[in-house]
């Protein structure tokens, strides 16, 4: 394993009220989503990082005063009757800590008693979304990180039996390699980050087709990141963002700023329908 890229433990260089976040391209497209979702009572249980964490709650980080996607889904007036549980917490691994994620969850929802009892939440109205492995590609070689990822779905598998969980969310790692902070090894974080996306698409295709009665999304945070980074301007922002921390898009050496986090958000419910 190599510790060469530092983990999304770290305080802001600048407040989101010291930058300011532009207006997005997406802000009149997003009040109009709610043709599926508004209203709509799901659940949705998170499991992540930084990237998913909410400051001060649901084992957020007092340090951080940055809104994540979560916020933005939470803050949605069409999603006034979902419930969110997020378990995230920042710097979070896929292999060292999902497992505690996961138990905290079985700590609040106890499992199932038996193979055909209920589950601790409605299985056709939970959303399970999984969102790791910024760390896990900080800080491992890319031919280590298949057996990480399998973690992922050794969990899904998991909340499938004992939680009755019926719906998925998986969430690819976004495009870190471009971060203010992997500049000095952005080909090796790049190679890692693709390894690790490639693994997870490929494993979480085999649990779809191995496991019919689950409903299965998967989301692409790198492609979503990617475009704004290849077109800023259609988003507001400004060529030196790409690379500027502290800037509109980065707000430090890793974070997205809480206008990115928006983004995904809007791009996230646009591409998960509900059946709440």
């Amino acid at each position: 394993m190599s510790s060469s890229f530092p983990t999304l433990i770290a305080k802001r260089k600048r407040s989101d009220s010291e930058t300011a976040d532009p207006p997005s391209k997406f802000s009149k497209e997003a009040s109009n989503l709610g043709s599926l979702w508004s209203g709509s009572s799901a659940t949705l249980v998170i499991f992540g990082d930084s990237y998913s964490a909410s400051p001060g709650r649901d084992g957020g980080d007092d340090e951080m005063t940055w809104a994540t996607q979560v916020d933005h889904l939470q803050a949605r007036p069409d999603l006034e009757n979902a419930s969110i549980r997020n378990f995230s917490f920042p710097g979070a691994t896929a292999e060292d800590d999902l497992e505690t994620q996961t138990f905290q969850f079985f700590v609040q929802h106890p499992p199932k008693k038996a193979p055909a009892s209920d589950g601790p939440l409605d299985p056709m109205n939970t959303y399970c979304v999984f969102f790791l492995g910024i760390n896990d590609c900080g800080r491992t070689d890319d031919d280590e990180l298949e057996a990480i990822v399998e973690t992922i779905l050794d969990a899904t598998h998991t909340l499938y039996i004992k939680a009755g969980a019926r719906r998925f969310i998986f969430i690819d790692v976004p495009p870190i390699d471009r971060s203010p902070g992997a500049l000095e090894f952005e080909d090796t974080i790049r190679t890692r980050v693709n390894s690790w996306n490639e693994q997870l698409h490929a494993q979480v295709s085999e649990f779809t087709r191995e496991t019919p009665q689950a409903t299965v999304f998967f989301f692409s945070a790198h492609t979503t990141i990617t475009e704004i980074l290849e077109n800023p301007a259609e988003y507001d922002f400004l060529e030196d963002d790409i690379a500027d921390e502290g800037g509109a898009i980065w707000t430090d050496y890793l974070h997205i700023t809480t206008a990115v986090h928006k983004i995904m958000a809007t791009h996230l419910l646009a591409s998960v329908p509900s059946e709440g």
